[in-house]
């Protein structure tokens, strides 16, 4: 059996910690991660000499270096999808005056690998502080049900697993009723958020698998006061079809 490279999964737990913390101290990260402030400290001493942090000897803080960003643009450009959609995303994103979110379903967690939200000049509505790496809970957001309900063929023993922590005072947690509400949205080929995540927001969501079985979720999200469940139906749903159809229609020509 091959041995994981512990050196490695430390480095890379460092660099996922500055998702929540932008710029972070040593004993910040130290906790973090989980490691004692001098073991903590030689990885990001290492991590400075090749150029992926820097630190404020002032202040005492890490920050990412753009260096970081050719790891996430190489995995962006290996999924494909991520980089032929953008332009079709943020026409979306105008159209509706909100933000649109592509995701990938990543354990019991989605992770945002895409999103354009609406020019200031069309923006009709608020929309949550999301940004592309951010994972979210699957149970609770749209993008999530949609992939579960496209990856897991026994959706029953896949919520049975999942850890269902409650955000807000409507977030779905009973377990039965969740399996129904993603085998439905299977069924129907698309699912409706709201309140779920955080109060005032919700999502409709698609599935989406480009030509080689990649499997993603297309999402546009809105204030729940803007939008009753027949406006989502009427308005959001089919601008959502309209793009998923264009984006498949490019993958196709790829």
């Amino acid at each position: 059996m091959l041995k994981t490279n512990r050196s490695l999964s430390r480095g890379l737990r460092i660099l996922r910690a500055f998702n929540d913390l932008p710029q972070p101290t040593l004993t910040e990260l130290a906790k973090r991660v989980d490691l004692t402030k001098a073991t903590c400290l030689r990885f990001l001493q290492t991590l400075q000499d090749e150029g992926y942090l820097d630190c404020d000897e002032s202040l005492k803080r890490y920050q990412l270096r753009p260096l970081v960003l050719e790891l996430g643009y190489a995995a962006l450009t290996s999924m494909s999808l991520p980089v032929v959609a953008g332009p079709e995303m943020q026409a979306l994103a105008d159209r509706t005056g909100g933000a649109v979110n592509l995701a990938v379903l990543d354990g019991h967690e989605v992770v945002i690998v895409g999103r354009h939200v609406a020019h200031a000049e069309k923006s009709r509505l608020v929309t949550m502080n999301l940004h592309v790496g951010m994972r979210l809970p699957a149970h609770c957001t749209a993008m999530g049900r949609v992939l579960i309900g496209a990856t897991h063929p026994d959706v029953r023993a896949f919520v049975a697993t999942m850890p269902l922590e409650k955000l807000t005072p409507k977030t779905l947690v009973n377990r039965p009723r969740l399996v129904k509400a993603i085998i439905d949205a299977a069924e129907r080929g698309y699912e409706v958020v709201e309140d779920q995540l955080s109060l005032g927001y919700g999502a409709v969501g698609i599935p989406l698998v480009t030509p080689r079985g990649q499997k993603f979720a297309l999402t546009v999200s809105f204030t729940t006061s803007a939008y009753t469940y027949p406006k989502i139906v009427k308005e959001l749903l089919p601008a959502l079809n309209e793009a998923a159809g264009q984006l498949a229609r490019l993958l196709a020509a790829k």
